[in-house]
């Protein structure tokens, strides 16, 4: 059975959603490592958990 346009659209855009949630993943595990380089793991885990309350109070 042929697969309609439609149907390859949608995994089209499924397949890139997952590249682009694991890509995204993957820089900011870069971007923990790069500050944990510099910073101290607890002053880094504080920044991260101000960032995170901010994306909550934005989403």
């Amino acid at each position: 059975m042929p697969y309609k346009r439609h149907d390859i659209d949608r995994l089209a855009q499924k397949q890139t959603d997952d590249y682009l949630r694991r890509s995204s993943l993957t820089y900011l595990e870069c971007c923990i490592s790069l500050m944990l380089t510099h910073i101290s793991a607890e002053q880094t885990a504080r920044i991260l958990e101000t960032e995170a309350r901010m994306i909550r109070e934005l989403g």
